[in-house]
């Protein structure tokens, strides 16, 4: 399996440190912000950023949980969406939505939001890495 960077945004300490111990026990290297405002500075630091394409940080995915204070994450999707698109980030950073809550209507809006996949909580891992696997091949085919 393929090794993957995965940034982790969510506000609970607890499902932070589950989720970081299980997917570097898989092989892969994790950063964890605990709201958007993190998420953000922390996306200036790697190559997706217009100014770093030499950043050693290439990530690979956001795994985003919705529902975060300070930032939440359908405002930071949409932060990063507006980055992509005038170029501070130079490509499509592939995000995953988390939620407790993910009711239907909740998953779709995250979807319009510019997310690009969603996960209910709780989840096993084993569910979350066939969808990072998936996201990061279509970026991999993705013109540059």
């Amino acid at each position: 399996m393929p090794s993957y960077t995965i940034l982790v945004v969510e506000d609970n300490l607890v499902n932070q440190k589950v989720m970081q111990r299980q997917l570097v026990k898989m092989g892969h290297k994790i950063y964890v912000a605990s709201n958007g405002i993190e998420a953000l500075a922390f996306l200036a630091t790697t190559s997706c950023w217009k100014d770093n394409a030499d950043s050693p940080i290439q990530l690979s995915v956001i795994t985003m949980d919705i529902e975060m204070p300070i930032m939440d994450g359908v405002t930071c999707t949409r932060e990063i969406r507006a980055a992509e698109a005038i170029g501070d980030i130079v490509r499509h950073v592939p995000i995953i939505a988390v939620s407790a809550n993910a009711r239907h209507e909740q998953i779709n809006f995250a979807i319009e939001c510019g997310m690009d996949d969603a996960i209910s909580k709780p989840f096993r891992i084993t569910e979350l890495i066939p969808k990072i696997e998936r996201l990061s091949r279509v970026r991999a085919i993705e013109p540059m």
